[in-house]
């Protein structure tokens, strides 16, 4: 993981404004940027959605608005390729492909992200929908 971030803070690193008053930090903010979302990827790879975003959110004060555009596609590049990393390592069971979500929509009609409780659709806050919502018959029915 050590080398994908490197690699992502060497391909951006030359697109950065330097902070005159500050020597070197503009470039240190962005080091550490890079390290921690690799870092939570490899760390909590199903709890973070899209990492590229988060990651471009963070630093995207640090380059001219006419290159925030390509920054955002080698961000997304990079990350991309980390996460195809880890999910080959981390196998289908523990990667995002396959993952268990619990079956409520949120107030903003997006899917909960929140993982079930055992032996249920829903996870801890949601519960309650389970006598609410009658589960799906995937058996044969016999009449």
């Amino acid at each position: 993981m050590f080398e994908i971030s490197r690699d992502l803070y060497r391909e951006l690193k030359p697109l950065v404004i330097a902070d005159a008053k500050h020597p070197g930090r503009s470039e240190r903010v962005l080091l550490a940027a890079c390290e921690q979302t690799v870092a939570r990827i490899a760390r909590d790879l199903r709890r973070y959605p899209r990492p590229a975003r988060h990651l471009f959110t963070n630093v995207r004060f640090l380059f001219p608005v006419q290159e925030q555009l390509n920054c955002y596609r080698i961000i997304e590049r990079h990350l991309s390729a980390a996460l195809e990393v880890l999910e080959a390592e981390a196998g289908p069971d523990t990667g995002r492909i396959g993952a268990l979500r619990c079956a409520s929509i949120n107030r903003k009609g997006r899917p909960c992200g929140r993982e079930p409780l055992r032996g249920s659709r829903f996870c801890p806050s949601h519960k309650h929908l389970e006598a609410i919502v009658p589960r799906p018959h995937h058996g044969l029915s016999v009449a």
